[in-house]
């Protein structure tokens, strides 16, 4: 574990004297066809690594729980750097975090990790050594995030956002990028009518945008675009951006946003492997069916409290945003996960008080944090179907993602320590109560961090 903890210093180390030498990463150079060229150089790398394994002894090492719990701890610390500082593009080099070299060189070390895990697994399935039970959704779950970390990261360059505003009986063609130039489009859009229905309070209910688009290819369309109902169209999708805040239902214009990602289908692709591997996570839990009554009960109560603190499932006057099928399952699977994830945390407090430690008490966590963690996952993966829907993007490090991330990883830290053969319990049960309070962070914490005020798109005027 030392060896780990030493090479993470060494990169963020190397991160800063490359900050400082040759400035933030630019990762804008890596737009097509050169994040192309960068992965398949990767991938020859890992290749390389793999068969130098029995010369080079750090290559094996780094297939170990060793050589991964340091770097998600460091992972994890940097961040929740992020998570505390207001994130700008652009900005000094904790508040642009994306650029900063030692958090690229951390996650790019357990992205290589992880490809060299995962090529050790298959080299065990394919000598006959493995088990079917367990190989399956271990590569799910591990090949699952390797795709999506790597395509998601290679692909941003390539992901295009830009901003229409369109007036009534105007076709407009032209869009502003993110860098606030001005660019044609190969799309006209003119709006025929703007919409917009409010609650009795005033806020609104629905707005959206009667449009007609034209192409080159000669497409004459006719359509509605709402909030979480986008349209797409010869590759982009248009989503409804925005409108005249000061005219209201009258507004004459709507702000529409297009966007373009060709690497989405791979991103989703490592998604729906990760929901897919999670589901099947159920299988390591070994339930004592004599426990299964009180942690019941427990279960119940932190239901009945978590549903209480989260007052925006019993609104009835949700914003347009959150008005979307993806509400009631995101919402759900993650009352359930803090549910249990508390249970674990009460579990692990008595476990830090009784002494001696009650021989059942680790094997019973570990069940609860691995089914908790089958319902964050789900919670992360809806949300990011929804915000793909709602917004554009499936993951932007708003606030209350980066919180998410950082509580995914705690827990992923405290299942592959349980793993170590020599693993000390109590430091397990404090691993434990750590990630619970990361976890009411990303819960109700942010609304008073500095990085979330007027910027995270998770804060909502009921």
């Amino acid at each position: 574990m030392k060896e780990g903890f030493l090479i993470g210093g060494g990169l963020i180390l190397v991160g800063l004297a490359l900050q400082l030498s040759v400035g933030a990463v630019a990762w804008e150079a890596f737009a097509w066809p050169v994040n192309g060229i960068v992965l398949a150089g990767f991938m020859v790398m890992l290749t390389a690594m793999v068969y130098l394994r029995k010369k080079v002894y750090a290559f094996e090492w780094m297939t170990t729980y060793t050589a991964a719990i340091p770097a998600m701890v460091y992972a994890v610390a940097l961040t929740i750097i992020m998570g505390v500082t207001r994130q700008e593009v652009g900005g000094s080099w904790l508040n642009d975090m994306l650029s900063f070299w030692p958090f690229v060189l951390i996650y790019v070390y357990l992205t290589v990790i992880l490809g060299l895990t995962i090529h050790r697994r298959l080299r065990k399935i394919f000598r006959g050594g493995g088990s079917m039970k367990r190989d399956v959704p271990f590569l799910l779950n591990h090949l699952g995030l390797f795709i999506a970390l790597t395509a998601a990261t290679l692909g941003n360059a390539d992901m295009q956002r830009v901003k229409m505003i369109c007036g009534v009986g105007e076709p407009e063609w032209r869009v502003m990028t993110e860098e606030g130039a001005i660019k044609e489009m190969d799309i006209a859009i003119e709006l025929k009518k703007f919409i917009m229905e409010t609650y009795d309070s005033g806020q609104p209910k629905r707005y959206a945008s009667e449009i007609q688009i034209l192409t080159k290819s000669g497409k004459n369309i006719e359509t509605t675009i709402d909030v979480n109902k986008p349209y797409k169209v010869d590759g982009w999708k248009i989503y409804q951006y925005g409108y005249d805040m000061e005219m209201g239902a009258e507004s004459q214009i709507s702000i529409l946003e297009l966007v373009s990602d060709p690497w989405l289908p791979l991103v989703y692709t490592g998604f729906l492997m990760m929901l897919a591997g999670v589901l099947l996570l159920v299988t390591y839990t070994r339930w004592r069916l004599k426990r299964l009554l009180p942690i019941g009960g427990l279960l119940v109560v932190a239901l009945a409290i978590v549903s209480y603190m989260i007052p925006i499932v019993r609104s009835t006057t949700l914003v347009p945003a959150l008005q979307s099928p993806w509400f009631f399952p995101h919402i759900l699977v993650y009352i359930v996960c803090y549910s249990l994830m508390g249970v674990a945390a009460v579990l692990a407090i008595y476990g830090l008080i009784k002494r001696p430690l009650p021989s059942y008490l680790l094997p019973l966590t570990s069940s609860i944090v691995y089914v908790g963690l089958i319902f964050m996952t789900f919670g992360m993966m809806f949300g990011a179907f929804w915000a793909k829907e709602a917004w554009g993007h499936y993951w932007s490090w708003d606030p209350k993602e980066t919180w998410a991330a950082i509580t995914w990883t705690s827990y992923l830290i405290y299942i592959h320590y349980r793993l170590l053969p020599h693993h000390k319990p109590r430091l397990a049960l404090w691993m434990l109560i750590i990630s619970f309070v990361l976890l009411q962070m990303c819960w109700w914490g942010i609304n008073y961090l500095p990085s979330a005020q007027g910027t995270s798109v998770h804060t909502y005027n009921m």
